[in-house]
């Protein structure tokens, strides 16, 4: 599944270039017994053809989501532990892609002897519903109100909704919701989204 990053778009000069970032990531066991596992995330460009995108080297290792554990069921279910590990993961894509965007002015590439002048914008992100609900910071219960990250159509009206009635969700109306503390009514968490301030 992609995850439509919602970003905020601004222009950028003419004579630059956009270099497309695309994100990988899963949670995935590392032992047989399922009691490791490990949180990796990947990065590629859409610069490249999709022939070479999806070759394995293309794809390079940008590190690892932290995994934190509960004492026991209890705290594990508690609103302040879940609460302790969405905001974990977004202070982790800050550190780990803060640097991509630090210089405002953009980034010089020598390619084929050419210097381009390119401006850094993350694309797509790619992982499971489940990935995309931690992304979006939207509920991940298959029986709340509104049931997909990308579109703020509800459950009751997903069978009987035109495509001029759908409501996109981007950054611009989930901040308006997150600001107003009105959030639960469109099923987004109480944590602010990393994707929000980059630009």
């Amino acid at each position: 599944m992609s995850i439509l990053v919602p970003t905020k778009v601004s222009s950028i000069p003419s004579s630059a270039c956009i270099l497309s970032l695309i994100l990988y990531s899963d949670a995935t066991t590392t032992d047989t017994l399922g009691k490791s596992s490990l949180h990796p995330i990947y990065i590629s460009l859409g610069n490249i053809p999709t022939w070479r995108r999806n070759k394995e080297d293309a794809k390079q290792l940008l590190g690892y989501f932290p995994i934190l554990f509960a004492k026991n069921e209890k705290e594990k279910t508690s609103p302040k532990f879940k609460k302790l590990v969405r905001e974990t993961f977004h202070k982790s894509l800050k550190f780990l892609l803060d640097p991509l965007f630090e210089n405002e002015n953009g980034i010089d590439y020598k390619i084929n002897n050419r210097i381009i002048w390119f401006f850094s914008k993350i694309s797509t992100i790619i992982g499971d519903w489940l990935e995309a609900c931690t992304y979006s910071l939207t509920y991940k219960s298959a029986s709340s109100n509104f049931l997909y990250h990308f579109c703020l159509v509800q459950k009751k009206d997903l069978i009987d909704t035109m495509q001029n009635q759908i409501i996109l969700c981007n950054h611009e109306n989930m901040m308006k919701h997150f600001n107003n503390n009105t959030g639960h009514s469109v099923s987004l968490e109480p944590v602010e989204n990393y994707f929000w301030n980059i630009p």
